[in-house]
């Protein structure tokens, strides 16, 4: 798994809500190949966005309200 160094980056924290059975199954993952959590989801969050980014546009998601 290729990481980025993100440290020279600013940090700010994001807190969300993540079920239970995928917060446990990305423990284990991380665990087995001794990847720190933190760095494994920073590095989720940016590959998918760097492919999105060259994604043709969607039409933009309609509101819950």
């Amino acid at each position: 798994m290729k990481l980025r160094d993100h440290a020279d980056d600013e940090l700010v924290q994001l807190a969300t809500r993540i079920p239970r059975r995928v917060v446990r199954t990305l423990k284990e993952f991380c665990v087995r190949n001794e990847v720190p959590m933190q760095t494994f989801v920073r590095a989720a969050l940016s590959e998918k966005l760097a492919r999105e980014r060259h994604r043709p546009a969607r039409p933009p998601l309609r509101s819950r309200g």
